[in-house]
């Protein structure tokens, strides 16, 4: 009879122990995500002159506390900022825009420098929002005829 337990036991012990590892294994695996980048990435169609422009945020650290976005004519999800070609905005403050015509608007808290080789036939006009009423006003504004990018 003790035989017959000490069977079970062990083929309890034995399922207990693999079903313990694999828990431990996926938890191990997903750590290895931790500190990665997170990009996005959104599409800004100009029907009028058939190109896009494209917002795309990085978000990257330990606790995801750095990030980038930048306006690109390039298509490409995964990105390293490019001053050159490039319109750059530091930080988390979010990228408010509306398109008209051949023009793409750009409202945020910070104005980045016009990038010497940023080659589109799209007019980009940046407007520096100085305080929260102003950004408050617009994103009440956000689901008619402005869009945003965080």
């Amino acid at each position: 009879m003790k035989k017959r337990y000490l069977i079970i036991i062990s083929i309890l012990l034995t399922i207990l122990s693999f079903w313990l590892g694999m828990k431990v294994e996926r938890e191990f695996a997903s750590w290895d995500e931790i500190g990665n980048p997170v990009f996005e990435k959104e599409q800004i169609y100009f029907p009028n002159k058939k190109t896009s422009l494209y917002l795309k945020s990085k978000n990257w650290g330990l606790t995801g506390d750095h990030k980038i976005s930048v306006l690109s004519t390039k298509s490409d999800f995964e990105f390293q900022p490019d001053s050159i070609s490039e319109y750059i905005f530091h930080g988390f403050g979010g990228i408010i825009y509306k398109v008209e015509n051949n023009t793409l608007k750009i409202y945020s808290h910070q104005k980045p420098k016009i990038p010497p080789k940023f080659e589109s036939e799209i007019n980009v006009e940046l407007i520096e929002i100085k305080n929260n009423s102003e950004w408050n006003k617009l994103n009440d504004k956000i689901k008619n005829e402005y869009q945003k990018f965080e």
